[in-house]
């Protein structure tokens, strides 16, 4: 205990009280911006688990980019607000890099209670290879934690068709400008099937073919 400070203790205090005292006096005089670590957008990288923990973020996985993590804990609150509804579901996916194509039951005929879901990724949610700007790669884990994060958001009561799947693109250079696209689809471990969609063609001054392959995936 500095000179300048008064102690709280009595007269009396042991030895060991007051080192109690002077130490937690130090823990209370450390450099901590309370307005940072609590700014999802702020808050140090190393301190973001705690920062997703304190604001009950549901779905969480240290391989993600940055960027996701701090987007995920941003919108928490707002998730949490609204669960049980599609907008939550669509916040999640987009928040995690997903487009949703989302059908509830009373637009296709289906049970009561049940939607179809698809969820067009557009980014991978690992960064250990440095692949946020690569092309997305399908994977049970991908698929998996997608799923997770679904499940925590839509109504309890409802059940659903889940299928995920990736938009890949490329360009050539040609002497005419085309688009194509296909769709994969894997239904089992075993199974694939393809299918092709028309391939509109239409010339213009600058030469490029821009090829879009659509793929999904889903489990039985």
């Amino acid at each position: 205990m500095s000179n300048n400070q008064k102690s709280l203790l009595p007269f009396n205090a042991t030895k060991q009280e007051r080192d109690l005292e002077s130490t937690l006096l130090r823990t209370a005089i450390l450099p901590v911006n309370i307005a940072t670590v609590w700014d999802p957008h702020a808050c140090p990288v190393e301190r973001l688990p705690w920062l997703a923990w304190a604001l009950s973020v549901d779905t969480w996985d240290s391989e993600w980019p940055e960027s996701t993590k701090r987007s995920l804990i941003a919108n928490s609150v707002q998730i949490h607000k609204t669960k049980g509804t599609v907008s939550a579901i669509e916040r999640v996916m987009n928040v995690l890099g997903v487009s949703a194509e989302l059908h509830e039951w009373f637009d296709y005929g289906g049970a009561p209670h049940t939607f179809r879901l698809t969820a067009w990724a557009n980014a991978n949610l690992s960064n250990s290879t440095n692949r946020e700007q690569e092309d997305v790669i399908l994977s049970p884990l991908l698929y998996r934690t997608l799923q997770s994060s679904v499940d925590n958001v839509k109504p309890v009561r409802s059940h659903y068709d889940f299928r995920v799947g990736a938009k890949f693109g490329s360009e050539l250079g040609l002497s005419a400008h085309a688009t194509s696209s296909a769709l994969i689809q894997i239904v089992s471990d075993l199974e694939l099937s393809i299918g092709f969609i028309a391939v509109p063609t239409l010339f213009a001054s600058r030469f490029k073919n821009v090829a879009h392959l659509r793929v999904t995936m889903e489990f039985s």
